[in-house]
């Protein structure tokens, strides 16, 4: 198996328990967030990926959603499950995954107000939306 299969395969296994773990208790532990970045340097570490790329998109992963964090519109752990997003993908790829996200966002949003669901939305759901929708058009992509 290839490093991005590999990647992929993490990333898409860590967002899936975010996703249940948000939906069912309202919460993503910490834990599988650790288990996730040590997995990453575990993949790095075997497949020699780049530790800066890792680090600039960890960072502005983490950056993109700060005010809204600040502003108490995320919750600390969303916050961290993008950082993490950004390690995985990079500073390009957090980039897309974000908007990404964000429209997923607006459409659970609209979702929630049509049902009239508790407003604390299960924010990782469109995180893992948003990576999706990155990772299958990156894969078409020529």
């Amino acid at each position: 198996m290839t490093a991005p299969a590999l990647e992929s395969l993490v990333l898409g296994s860590v967002l899936a328990v975010a996703t249940w773990t948000d939906i069912r208790f309202r919460r993503v532990p910490n834990e599988w967030l650790g288990l996730g970045l040590v997995a990453y340097v575990i993949l790095s570490y075997h497949f020699g990926l780049d530790p800066w790329m890792a680090l600039k998109g960890g960072l502005l992963g983490l950056l993109i959603f700060l005010p809204f964090y600040w502003l108490g519109g995320m919750g600390a752990a969303d916050l961290k499950l993008l950082g993490l997003v950004g390690v995985y993908l990079g500073p390009q790829g957090v980039l897309y995954s974000a908007l990404y996200t964000a429209l997923a966002g607006g459409v659970l949003a609209l979702l929630a107000l049509v049902f009239h669901a508790s407003r604390r939305l299960p924010y990782a759901v469109a995180i893992a939306v948003g990576v999706g929708v990155y990772e299958f058009r990156s894969f078409m992509s020529p």
